[in-house]
């Protein structure tokens, strides 16, 4: 016990002790909790890939020229510069890279809620004081919140995690307006068929963050970050690219033409059963937020209840009762037709009303 005692006094003060971010690993026939796709790369991509990884050298680092090359073929899939891109560990790392970069000690940020933990979570590792504006899960960000106050970075989620929602129009506009770097994480863009790249030639504080996990490569961990040069240079110097990457990572990028042909299909796919899934839910008579993500957010009488019973029968859904605005709310994930039908039937059978 004085061991433990004195270990934490060598730990900031200000470092939560809370366990780490975790979710349920129950037993399950539909794994509908965390917004992955659920189709994997057919296995005669995975097969080139491989073939292209066994080129690497394991025990070698990624050299600059691969990470260049990498980046260079990326951008070519997406259709961006690639002195505007940025390849990172997922999404997460472009948020904290730009905490890095331009949050710190004495600096602010401006973050609605709900969304996704992250933006909070890394404010506090970075010392950035941090506004929160509590909004309702039908409510979105407007022109007004934006203007009340002044921030070094702005935060604006579109389509949001776990709502599903657009901020109100020019919201994006109005805070690039502002002397703040304008944060907007597009993860979910594959499926919201929106975006916001478009104001990146004349808006040099836009920053647009982007993912490959969402749409079918959770297990890889590629994320990328869209935005002027500058910005770019700055995050790359900070995560010392291309040492934050792995050969896999490169390797996938580089080849990402292979690749993204099949995540369209996914979405489109991913699209149709959401809307399905929303048709059933006015049938049901269950109220919920539309979406323009992989995923609902609906609201229950008894979250804790219907969570845990769905998890019972082998349907892993999200428990969201424990977040401010979210108290009578779970969220459910778009997976495949047979997963879907799954959770219609289970959900059928329970109290939810």
């Amino acid at each position: 016990m004085k061991q433990e005692t004195a270990v934490k006094c060598l730990l900031r003060k200000d470092v939560s002790s809370s366990p780490p971010f975790t979710v349920s690993e129950l037993p399950h026939k539909a794994k509908l909790d965390q917004n992955e796709a659920p189709f994997d790369l057919p296995d005669e991509i995975k097969a080139i890939l491989l073939e292209k990884l066994k080129e690497n050298q394991w025990n070698r680092y990624p050299q600059p020229s691969a990470y260049v090359d990498a980046k260079e073929a990326f951008a070519k899939s997406i259709g961006f510069p690639p002195e505007n891109l940025i390849l990172t560990i997922g999404c997460d790392q472009l948020i904290q890279g730009i905490y890095l970069i331009a949050g710190g000690h004495e600096r602010s940020a401006l973050i609605f809620e709900p969304t996704y933990p992250m933006f909070s979570h890394a404010a506090r590792f970075n010392q950035t004081n941090i506004t929160r504006i509590q909004l309702s899960a039908e409510e979105t960000p407007t022109k007004d919140h934006i203007n009340e106050t002044e921030h070094h970075i702005i935060f604006i989620v579109a389509p949001n995690n776990p709502t599903g929602t657009f901020p109100e129009e020019g919201v994006i506009e109005t805070a690039l307006s502002k002397k703040s770097l304008v944060f907007v994480d597009e993860a979910y863009v594959d499926f919201s068929k929106r975006t916001w790249s478009h104001l990146l030639e004349e808006h040099s504080n836009l920053f647009i963050a982007r993912s490959t996990s969402k749409s079918c490569m959770a297990g890889i961990r590629l994320g990328y970050g869209i935005g002027h040069p500058d910005i770019i240079n700055a995050m790359e110097a900070t995560f010392t690219a291309p040492y934050h990457l792995s050969c896999l990572q490169l390797v996938i990028a580089k080849h990402f033409d292979l690749i993204q042909p099949h995540l369209k299909e996914f979405a489109d796919i991913i699209i149709a059963e959401r809307d399905r899934i929303a048709n059933q839910f006015k049938e049901m008579e269950i109220s919920f937020i539309p979406s323009q993500g992989n995923f609902i957010l609906f609201k229950v009488n008894n979250p804790s209840d219907i969570f845990q019973q769905l998890s019972e029968s082998g349907v892993r859904i999200r428990s969201l009762h424990t977040i401010p605005g979210l108290s009578d709310y779970v969220r459910v994930t778009i997976g495949k037709k047979e997963e879907n039908d799954l959770f219609l039937e289970k959900l059928k059978t329970l109290p939810f009303k």
